[in-house]
């Protein structure tokens, strides 16, 4: 039974078993929590699938229940693995939680500030503001074009114009096509939603921030990417000059 249920799994039990003698147990349960990620990477433990039974993972590494356990317990501790009470581990589907908790540690421990973000952006929203001119579809513009809409109807409203500036740039990461660019913009979002609301400074400026909304659209939507970079460039060059002028206030 064991050999069938590891030929399924296309694990090599000989030659890649863990040694639990020369292992400690602490290793030893980050070991098999490797391999058990390995798996789940390699879809030998999908996630549509039940997730196996200790019994059966015990089987297929060759270790204890104990350390099984312990091996989960990382796993879920890293955002991997979801256990419920009472209920199977299940594994979770990717989320930009476990990247944005790290990046943010990183950045505050790394002393990046905001200024340091929106160069990110000019690199990272110009690009995706080109490859969405490309691959925006009528669903991507329509959202776009909600969020603008709100932006013109309610610039003077900081709460509300702040969310729609985020949401239309969301959309435009939705309409490049690149789940990777979606997940670092929203391990960011922290970062992002409070320049905006550092460089909202009233009817002027925003009314300029509008229209460079207004050209991004018009450029995505003409499937334009030469121009959808510039414009993006733009308009994040406009931000950093806003967002220093507020922070000398």
């Amino acid at each position: 039974m064991k050999r069938r249920w590891m030929q399924q799994m296309d694990i090599q039990w000989d030659s890649n078993k863990v040694n639990a003698v020369n292992l400690s147990s602490p290793s030893l349960a980050e070991a098999t929590a490797q391999r058990i990620l390995d798996a789940i990477m390699d879809s030998k433990i999908k996630q549509s699938d039940p997730f196996p039974s200790q019994y059966l993972l015990c089987e297929w590494f060759g270790v204890s229940r104990t350390v099984v356990r312990e091996a989960t317990q990382i796993l879920v501790s890293k955002g991997i693995l979801d256990v419920k009470h009472g209920k199977r581990i299940t594994i979770r589907p990717p989320s930009h939680e476990q990247i944005a908790e790290s990046l943010s540690l990183a950045f505050r421990r790394g002393g990046v500030n905001v200024f340091d973000v929106l160069e990110l952006r000019k690199v990272l929203e110009s690009e995706v503001a080109s490859l969405a001119a490309l691959s925006a579809d009528e669903q991507d513009l329509r959202v776009m074009k909600e969020c603008l809409t709100y932006m013109q109807q309610h610039y003077n409203e900081e709460a509300g114009y702040v969310d729609a500036d985020v949401e239309f740039h969301n959309a435009i990461f939705a309409a490049a096509k690149q789940p990777a660019f979606t997940l670092v913009l929203k391990s960011v979002s922290d970062y992002l939603h409070d320049s905006r609301k550092l460089s909202y400074r009233g009817e002027e400026t925003t009314k300029r921030a509008i229209r460079a909304h207004e050209q991004i659209y018009e450029a995505i939507q003409s499937r334009d990417p030469a121009a959808a970079k510039i414009a993006m460039r733009k308009h994040l060059e406009e931000t950093e000059e806003d967002l220093r002028e507020s922070m000398k206030g």
